[in-house]
């Protein structure tokens, strides 16, 4: 009789059921699987007295590395993987009887398949046979559905077929070739035999292993990235590069992570010819860019490093005959700063011929805080593209960055299209973006509607991204957090973060003024020296218009700045409004000069000088230039403005005199305490509470005594105040640092370079930790630190003063606030609060760092106002006179200025994210760079593709031999994971039979209640959940370990219900009906195949139906997280 699985007659397994009494079982096959040994012995295993099994595939001489069980495990579809636990125990119990004996065919390979059947009955006709095609599997004997055609000839009785296939298999069983043992061989080729039939057990016993959290959490990240870091191990060209990289004394520096994230930067490079590296704060981003740069200078790539000029000791003390820690590396770079990117400032430079670096050498460039240079519309910006980056041919771009994404998209598009020379297209060949500025435009309109919320939740924004932003982002990005690093590897040593102190103190009497909010109500009510173009008539309209426009916005700034001085300082302010005073006066006086003589004067503005140390300054500089028409006053007379302008100044300026006053009386108030010595009493509030915190400070003597404070202010004349007072109140130990000039309390001139101050004030880390020394020592961190001191007092005469005239109290401005290593001060004093909270992170991150020597590190914040509602609504304020302020006679109009609009666009939503943040701060510092603001690290993978490496390191071959189908679960934290569920990794296409190089084309990692709906959204925010729970015990209910069919239904019917939600979904009507409309992953693809996505029109052309794809059979169910909240 034919058995083919299909016609009228039996199939395999029905024949083996209905024709199988007692007696013995003789199976020779070329391939089988668990599925098929588990239904065997469930349905004639208590008929069967002897079983004599002769098995191929696995079973020939395997490598260790191999899975061998995943070719026992022919079906992961997902109802067989949930049931695959309770399958694999009842093939083991099989395996395990004495009466079950396995053979195994070495060298041969075995292609027969035949199942012979002898009765203990003495009577032939119970006898039968099976021989064809049909493998020990669940579709060679037709227990699942499968497009192979099989055939197959089964007869009953003793005839002479029976008689010869039963000679045939005797023959075969006694042959020397037919072993109970089994060779392996492993990696070094070196060959062990194991009892086979053992063998067989403890590779199927592996399926029901309870696995913990944590392995499956790594098995995951297997399945998701392993191909990928195992192409790159296998790569000899790049393994021969690093190992060059590997004899550099910057690498060995490194932490792991931080190598994980050079070598990953420079595959990135490699490939794509640029990379970001977004670390956080703290985390040593300096020296993971130095160990890019040595990769590519032994790879014979010129370097050029543009970062922000107070910047620049920070780079140049690592070039060579520096005696810095690498000297050994002899590096070799140039320096320019973002500000040289212009044609004078370049040709100034004579450390080479070829000014522009234009030359035929391959480059690589690194951009230091690249954020700088994230206008497209500014002079430097153009300037780079178009005269640098365009006109090299062979260019790599490497962009250092730990700003989060506050504000908006462009701004990283902008630093994209760097990478690629400004193309637009330039990502469509290697990731197949066509149009970079439209993926953008979408990804910045998703942001918007996001940032509406009142409680934004990022893995909302990600999950609406395009799929090929995210596939940008995760390609070129490495960006990991603190707590990402903590989680991965441990030994890393980070202080303790103490719950800021917030302080709101504010002078509470200036002069005659009783608030800060009088104050700010006495403000001048026009600034009409600044905005002269107001006074002129409206007869060239649209270039009118746009200059009004300019001057108006400006005017805010100076409004803003105005804002921002009074809460650093009194004096910040007094000085402030004394030069703004002077400029109105000064307009003032060409007025009356003009109207006594008619002599005509051309009116500037004379307020750069006041954004020099602010962050507004790029906006100002933006708003500057270009073709701004002198305003001459002939031309205000002609409009019959004059007068209307000279009253506004007067009226200005009369505001200005009456704060000038008040302010000039408090002024000479604090003059007056200083005359008595050591006076630490003062009538400026703010002052006299900073100076009780550092004697506080060191009353309590945390971190052994450390007496060592950073005090941070946004103004230099703040800063220069805050010295000159404390100095003056008998503090010694004294500096202060800005951008224009340093000094130092022993000594009395300022100096431009602040270099040997920050070496007195952070020895352990300027001096010890950064510099080439011969001292060897048995000890680690502070305690070599102090033998090292006892070394350099014999041997470095100069270093040891530096280190016995130590500064404890350093003062600086923002610009010690990115780059700068401080860590041996455990406190920060913000002085004033950043409007921008990023700053806030920056400041904190000088002494929150990687190895500090700090157990327990302070952040102190003062406010300006007596409650921080009362401080954030002082913006609104400023925003409330701006709208009083009527332009001739209407609302601006933002068509009339292209980089008006884009200044103005959205800034209730920047001022939201930012009061958010500045809210948060209030509690903890860890939220502003945590997961509740937005960064890099949120659009990447690759903190997890590290993690893998690391795992790798310790046990590669666990995971490689690790099967597919197993299962773990934990109990959650509700905060994380919200809804009891299944987190599960799916594979599509599903292996087909006897493929073991199968590979899935897509990958779905899913997380989803028992109705099939998503809890979380995207595959970031499910590895971050098990992230989160990996190190959790492993539970799991019993009626799931036990394989309870019901309980296993209800698994399969939310992934049933999963899986249909993606091709159809049902919604209901006002009627009370459902209606179906097309599903998620149908709607995914229309919405790409609008944007001309290369992978949908791929998926389109490959003619596969959604509804069609989306079926239980189409996918693997390779892993499986059981979640109880």
């Amino acid at each position: 009789m034919i058995l083919d699985n299909e016609n009228e007659n039996l199939k395999v397994h029905e024949w083996i059921q209905e024709y199988t009494e007692q007696g013995s079982l003789d199976i020779i096959t070329g391939y089988f699987t668990i599925g098929a040994l588990a239904w065997l012995s469930k349905t004639v295993n208590d008929k069967i007295t002897d079983f004599k099994l002769i098995l191929g595939d696995i079973v020939n001489i395997d490598s260790v590395e191999n899975r061998p069980l995943d070719l026992l495990n022919e079906n992961i579809s997902i109802e067989a993987s949930l049931k695959l636990s309770s399958l694999a125990k009842e093939a083991v119990n099989f395996l395990k009887q004495d009466k079950v004996v396995a053979k195994t065919l070495e060298p041969n390979f075995c292609h027969a398949k035949t199942y012979l059947f002898n009765p203990n009955k003495n009577d032939d006709r119970n006898k039968y046979f099976i021989s064809g095609s049909s493998n020990l599997t669940e579709a060679g004997i037709g227990l699942k559905q499968t497009n192979n055609v099989e055939l197959n000839i089964a007869e009953t009785g003793n005839n002479n077929q029976y008689k010869e296939l039963s000679t045939w298999f005797h023959e075969i069983w006694n042959k020397p070739q037919a072993h109970k043992k089994k060779t392996l061989i492993d990696s070094e080729g070196k060959k062990t035999s194991v009892d086979f039939k053992n063998y067989l057990i403890g590779e199927i016993e592996q399926i029901f292993i309870k696995y913990s959290p944590r392995e499956l959490y790594y098995k995951t990240l297997f399945e998701l990235f392993g191909n990928q870091l195992l192409e790159t191990e296998s790569d000899p060209n790049f393994n021969r590069q690093i190992g060059r990289l590997e004899n550099s004394a910057i690498y060995n520096t490194l932490y792991e992570f931080q190598k994980k994230g050079v070598l990953s930067l420079i595959r990135m490079l490699q490939k794509y010819n640029g990379a970001i590296l977004a670390d956080a704060v703290g985390l040593g981003k300096t020296w993971s860019a130095l160990a890019v740069i040595k990769f590519f200078q032994l790879q014979g790539r010129e370097t050029m490093l543009l970062c922000p000029k107070k910047l620049e000791h920070n780079w140049q003390r690592y070039l060579r005959n520096q005696d810095s820690r690498f000297e050994k590396d002899q590096f070799d770079f140039f320096i320019r700063f973002h500000t040289d990117m212009h044609e004078d400032r370049m040709e100034k430079y004579t450390d080479r011929n070829d000014k522009y670096f234009t030359n035929d050498k391959p480059k690589l460039i690194v951009i230091d805080e690249s954020h700088n240079l994230r206008n497209d519309k500014s002079n430097r910006y153009k300037f780079f593209l178009e005269e640098i980056l365009k006109k090299n041919e062979d260019i790599k771009v490497l962009l250092l960055s730990a700003t989060p994404i506050n504000n908006s998209l462009t701004d990283i598009r902008n630093q994209f299209k760097l990478m690629v020379q400004g193309k637009n297209n330039g990502y469509e060949d290697s990731l197949g973006i066509r149009n970079l500025d439209y993926t953008f435009r979408v990804a910045q309109n998703t942001f918007n509607e996001w940032r509406k919320d009142d409680k934004p939740r990022i893995a909302e924004f990600i999950k609406k991204l395009p799929e090929n932003f995210f596939t940008l982002t995760d390609s070129l990005i490495v960006a990991r957090t603190r707590k990402m690093i903590e989680g991965q590897q441990t030994g890393l040593t980070f202080p303790l973060k103490a719950k800021p102190s917030n302080l709101f103190v504010t002078p509470s009497k200036l002069g005659n003024f009783e608030s800060f909010e009088e104050l700010f109500d006495h403000f001048p009510p026009m600034l009409s020296g600044y905005q002269p173009s107001f006074y002129l008539d409206e007869d060239e309209t649209d270039i009118l218009h746009d200059e009004k426009l300019r001057d108006r916005f400006l005017v805010k700034m100076m409004y803003i700045l105005m804002v921002k001085r009074l809460e650093s300082s009194w004096y910040s302010f007094y000085s402030t409004i004394e030069k703004i005073k002077d400029h109105h006066q000064n307009t003032l006086d060409k007025i009356n000069l003009y109207q006594k003589g008619k002599k005509n004067f051309e009116l500037d503005e004379n307020k750069e000088s006041f954004f020099d140390e602010d962050d507004v300054q790029d906006d100002f500089e933006n708003f500057s230039l270009g073709k701004k028409r002198k305003v001459s006053l002939s031309d205000i007379d002609a409009a019959g403005k004059l007068d209307d302008f000279k009253r506004d100044l007067k009226e200005d300026i009369d505001a200005l005199d009456n704060l000038s006053v008040n302010l000039q009386k408090f002024k000479e108030k604090i003059e007056s305490e200083t005359v008595l010595p050591r006076n630490q009493e003062s009538a400026d509030d703010k002052l006299q509470t900073l100076i009780k915190e550092i004697n506080e400070k060191r009353k309590l003597g945390e971190n052994n005594g450390n007496k060592k404070v950073v005090i941070f202010t946004v103004y230099r004349d703040t800063a220069l105040y805050l010295y000159n007072q404390l100095k003056s109140r008998g503090f010694d130990k004294l500096a202060m640092v800005s951008g224009t000039g340093s000094i130092s309390s022993d000594s009395k001139e300022e100096t431009k370079n602040f270099e040997s101050i920050l070496e007195r004030f952070a020895p352990y880390t300027k001096l010890y930790m950064e510099k080439e020394w011969d001292f060897k020592s048995e000890k680690k961190g502070i305690e070599a630190y102090h033998e090292w001191i006892s070394w350099i007092a014999q041997n470095h005469k100069k270093t040891y003063e530096k280190v016995q005239n130590p500064i404890d109290i350093l003062i600086a401005t923002d610009a010690l606030s990115e780059g700068q290593n401080l860590q041996d001060a455990d406190m920060v004093i913000n002085y004033d609060i950043h409007w921008n909270p990023v700053r806030v992170i920056q400041r904190m991150g000088r002494i929150d760092r990687l190895g500090s020597p700090n157990k327990k590190i302070f952040g102190i914040n003062f406010w300006p106002s007596n409650n921080i509602n009362s401080y954030l609504n002082l913006q609104g304020r400023v925003e409330e006179r701006m709208a009083t302020m009527k332009l001739a006679g209407s609302e601006v109009d933002e068509k009339f200025s292209k980089s008006f609009k884009e200044m103005s666009h959205d800034e209730s939503f920047d001022q939201k994210m930012n009061n958010r943040m500045l809210e948060q701060m209030k509690t903890t510092f860890d939220d502003l760079e945590g997961e509740k603001a937005f960064g890099f690290d949120d659009l990447s993978l690759e903190g997890y593709r590290q993690d893998l490496v690391e795992e790798f390191n310790r046990d590669k071959a666990k995971y490689q031999k690790m099967p597919k189908g197993v299962y773990t679960g934990f109990k959650a934290d509700s905060a994380i994971c919200a809804e009891n569920g299944l987190i599960a990794v799916l594979g599509y296409p599903a292996k087909a039979p006897k493929s073991p190089q199968h590979e899935y084309t897509k990958y779905n990692l899913i997380y989803i209640n028992s109705e099939g709906k998503s809890v979380l959204l995207n595959q970031k925010e499910i590895l971050d959940a098990l992230t989160l729970h990996k190190e959790k015990d492993r539970f799991v209910p019993e009626k799931i370990d036990s394989g309870d069919e019901e309980a296993i239904q209800d698994l399969a019917g939310s992934l049933k219900s999963w899986l249909e939600s993606q091709a159809v979904e049902e919604v209901a009507q006002e009627d009370g009906t459902t209606k179906k409309q097309m599903g998620i992953e149908a709607k995914n693809i229309l919405a790409k195949l609008r944007k001309g996505d290369k992978d949908a029109v791929s998926k389109v052309k490959q003619n596969i139906k959604v509804e069609e794809k989306f079926q239980m059979e189409n996918f693997d169910l390779i892993t499986w997280f059981l979640v109880t909240v």
